[in-house]
């Protein structure tokens, strides 16, 4: 079992308020915010950040008008940005969404502001690296081939591929056939009763709302995070198919076009209006999916 997925998401974050893909501010003196980035991977570019909130006793805490400043490792502001609380859809879990431009590789520190009760205004801080790339698939790359267990496999149940209660649905075909039978795909990774953020769950039930557009359309698959499902644990096996993307954390979504090309990806939270963005993208053809700005 890998550190990561041991100790991805939120639950780290809130918990013990460890790097979770970066430094969280924890709680810096003065401060009235402490920020802790949900990303792993953040690459030169454009990419779509989030950030739990907590005050500076590790408990959420709620706000308005937030923003973050982007600072880099001279000190310069790159640029702010307005971030989106998706917490209602996550079940209360601080989480905030946005998407931030890295003009470089390196460090970066993100300020954030907002507004608390009564008016108050919040500060907080943390630290993340941006890197060239990453380990996981990229928008553009082809996907791979995986032959994941599905239903109608010798041996296999539904409790081995899907930790979901109730399961869904999404266990008749492979990535493989997906590709072979030019069929886009949306691809959930992640365990919905096990994952350590807590927000797998949340994450399943908004694919399902897409899942009313777009289910006749796309080919919807659920890969859990191990194999067979389970908690993780000493005894806990990655499941091959989770590792042949690169992954280290959960929950991930991938959407991928009728010729196997990876059109966008989503780490952590989400929102169901950047989902159907990106189906709408993927079914038309556009890689990347959706053009971020």
């Amino acid at each position: 079992m890998r550190l990561e997925l041991a100790m991805s998401g939120l639950v780290c974050c809130l918990l013990a308020m460890s790097a979770c893909g970066a430094d969280s501010s924890g709680g810096t003196a003065g401060e009235s915010l402490s920020v802790s980035p949900q990303n792993t991977t953040l690459l030169k570019g454009q990419n779509r950040i989030s950030v739990a909130l907590l005050d500076p006793q590790q408990n959420p805490i709620a706000a308005s008008h937030v923003s973050v400043q982007v600072v880099n490792a001279a000190g310069t502001m790159v640029e702010t940005r307005p971030m989106q609380n998706i917490g209602p859809e996550y079940n209360g879990i601080p989480v905030l969404v946005g998407i931030v431009d890295f003009p470089d590789v390196g460090q970066y520190e993100y300020v954030v502001h907002g507004t608390g009760a009564g008016g108050t205004q919040l500060q907080g801080h943390a630290y993340v690296t941006v890197r060239a790339s990453g380990p996981e698939v990229s928008v553009g790359a082809a996907a791979p081939r995986v032959k994941q267990a599905i239903l109608g496999d010798p041996g296999i149940t539904i409790a081995m591929i899907d930790s979901g209660v109730p399961p869904d649905r999404w266990h008749d075909e492979t990535v493989a056939q997906g590709i072979v039978q030019h069929r886009p795909m949306v691809l959930y990774f992640g365990d919905p009763a096990y994952c350590p953020s807590k927000t797998c769950g949340p994450t399943r039930q908004i694919l399902q709302q897409l899942c009313t557009q777009y289910c006749s359309s796309l080919l919807f698959e659920h890969i859990e995070t191990y194999y067979p499902a389970g908690p993780p644990g000493p005894a806990a096996k990655v499941n091959p198919a989770f590792d042949s993307f690169g992954l280290r954390t959960d929950p991930w979504i991938y959407f991928v076009n009728a010729t196997g090309i990876v059109t966008d990806r989503f780490e952590g939270p989400v929102t169901l209006a950047e989902l159907r963005d990106s189906a709408q993208g993927t079914l038309q053809g556009k890689v990347p999916a959706v053009a971020l700005g």
